[in-house]
């Protein structure tokens, strides 16, 4: 989706400073997309086949996940590539009060989407991360559905399904974590909080599952494992960032 920022008057007050732009309530996908990736550093190395973070001189991918026999998603797609600028903005819009900033994270997905549109058509639908937001939630509300309505305003042609996978109940947090305990929470209460409420939707299909960022891959690996259990032909997620943490 390429558009030259350059051109636009006034300018974009560049990724990160949203809260300043004047195109954060009148943006398009191309112009929040294109602000996103401006400026974002391409890497000249070796990277992942799985999830496209530059591997070590062994070849090596330090997302713990990648490099699993039993991982169940097949790959990884990464809208941006400027990890502390985006989670920055996922967090403020996360933990603070900047909810309006679904709107723009909406445009800057559907940008990538349409991006990609050769490769990503392929996919039969687009469902969200699991969440819980039942009565013991400490979040009463769900982050990734609300960015995905905003996208499908933006997008109505993508194929976007939310909700596919269930979480019954909270479980621990993954974040400031070390990644053997996001894996023994992964491997425990979350498989076991996960669901596939109507298996016969996912039976035979190729899905992308949306969350906001990717540190190790544990939560996705877990999303995967119920979608294939249920019937999926092939899933691949979906996220902002890599970010180590997040």
């Amino acid at each position: 989706m390429p558009i030259s920022l350059e051109a636009l008057e006034p300018a974009p007050a560049g990724f990160d400073a949203c809260a300043s732009c004047a195109y954060r309530i009148a943006g398009t996908p191309a112009i929040c997309f294109a602000c996103t990736v401006d400026g974002g550093a391409a890497s000249d190395g070796l990277v992942c086949d799985v999830c496209g973070q530059v591997v070590d001189e062994r070849g090596s991918c330090p997302n713990t996940v990648c490099g699993f026999d039993d991982r169940y998603f097949s790959r990884l797609y990464t809208v941006s590539g400027r990890a502390e600028e985006m989670w920055s903005a996922i967090y403020r819009y996360k933990y603070g009060d900047e909810r309006d900033l679904a709107e723009v994270l909406g445009r800057i997905l559907v940008g990538f989407l349409e991006d990609n549109r050769e490769e990503l058509a392929g996919y039969d639908l687009i469902t969200t991360g699991a969440i819980y937001v039942g009565p013991r939630a400490q979040r009463l509300w769900d982050y990734l559905q609300v960015i995905v309505e905003a996208a499908r305003r933006d997008g109505p042609g993508w194929p976007f399904v939310p909700g596919l996978i269930a979480k019954s109940g909270p479980t621990g947090r993954f974040l400031g974590i070390s990644p053997a305990e996001r894996q023994r929470i992964a491997e425990g209460e979350l498989r076991a909080a996960l669901s596939v409420p109507e298996p016969e939707r996912v039976v035979g299909r190729r899905i992308l599952v949306f969350d906001d960022v990717y540190s190790e891959g544990f939560s996705l690996r877990e999303m995967a494992r119920v979608l294939r259990a249920a019937g999926a032909a092939e899933v691949a997620g979906l996220v902002f960032a890599r970010r180590k943490g997040g």
